[in-house]
């Protein structure tokens, strides 16, 4: 028998552990946080589009170093608060950096100098030529693959100061490249010269229109307006130039020929009837030397020399 007081042995401890059953699979669920998309106009942010309100906390601050620096430099700086905004232009006012409103009428206007920037921008029409560079032309292939020198001219303006000052860097210089990549996809999709679709050649209104709604779907951002968006120069590349003149001659000598054979044919069967309406009787062959000989003589590009034949 023990004593009381004698601690017993610890027995080892046996680690425990649990095994899954087989037919047990844990499953993570995780569930992925889909983030609102914005709603877009013409594959832009609709916040872009939206002039927001002026700030007012940019202003205080303003008016308060107005306030402090006021009894030093009084008349410099009510000077320098003087703006003025010519005829057929906006001044987009910037305040510490950020957008604070945008004067539209013009004439002499007062706004804080502390922290502020005038960018004036012009509402006058506007034109540039496209493509931009040295020549001023570019080569683009047609639908059939033919080689084609184009060029064209834009009008444009300003309709919303905020989105050409504030969205882009340059309402001009976007205005160019996008008018570029849709003067090339337009020109891309209508032959030169086609019979049985609209071409370049024949229908000149509707690629106009065709591409002023492309250009002002994607310079709507900028705040531009696209008031006309023409083809100045579409022709044949020098490489296929010669080529393309020599069918083209071909084409309208055929449709000549054409043309003067169906009139011959026209002049000869009128002339028959009206020999017969006359009483003047005549025989098969009688009838066809003269068809012979005025088809002969309308046909022919020379002058002809009329034959007497004195056989019986």
């Amino acid at each position: 028998m023990s004593h009381p007081s004698e601690k017993q042995p610890l027995m080892p401890m046996q680690p425990v552990t649990s095994q899954p059953s087989p037919s047990y699979q844990p499953t993570l669920h995780v569930q992925q946080q889909q983030l609102p998309r914005q709603p877009q106009i013409n594959g832009y942010d609709a916040d872009l589009m939206e002039e927001p309100q002026g700030s007012t906390s940019c202003s205080v601050l303003a008016g308060c170093l107005q306030a402090i620096l006021c009894p030093l430099t009084f008349g410099g700086t009510a000077l320098a608060s003087c703006l003025t905004v010519p005829q057929q232009s906006e001044a987009v006012i910037m305040r510490c950096g950020k957008y604070e409103q945008t004067i539209t009428e013009p004439g002499l206007h007062c706004s804080n100098v502390f922290g502020r920037t005038v960018i004036m921008v012009s509402k006058q029409i506007q034109s540039v030529d496209l493509p931009s560079g040295m020549s001023g032309r570019r080569t683009v292939l047609d639908a059939d693959g033919n080689p084609l020198i184009v060029s064209a001219v834009c009008a444009f303006r300003i309709q919303h100061s905020y989105r050409a000052v504030i969205n882009v860097d340059s309402a001009r210089g976007f205005l160019m490249t996008q008018g570029e990549t849709v003067l090339k996809n337009v020109v891309s999709s209508y032959p030169y010269e086609c019979d049985q679709r609209p071409s370049l050649r024949t229908h000149s209104d509707e690629v106009s229109l065709q591409l002023k709604n492309m250009l002002q779907s994607k310079v709507s951002v900028a705040g531009v307006e696209v008031i006309s968006f023409d083809l100045k120069e579409v022709s044949y590349a020098p490489v296929v130039a010669a080529a393309m003149l020599k069918r083209q001659q071909a084409n309208a000598i055929i449709g000549a020929r054409q043309a003067i054979v169906t009139g011959a044919v026209d002049i000869a069967t009128h002339a028959v009837r009206q020999l017969e309406q006359n009483g003047i009787s005549m025989s098969e062959t009688d009838n066809a030397r003269l068809v012979s000989n005025l088809l002969t003589v309308i046909c022919s590009e020379a002058d002809v020399t009329p034959t007497v034949s004195m056989s019986q």
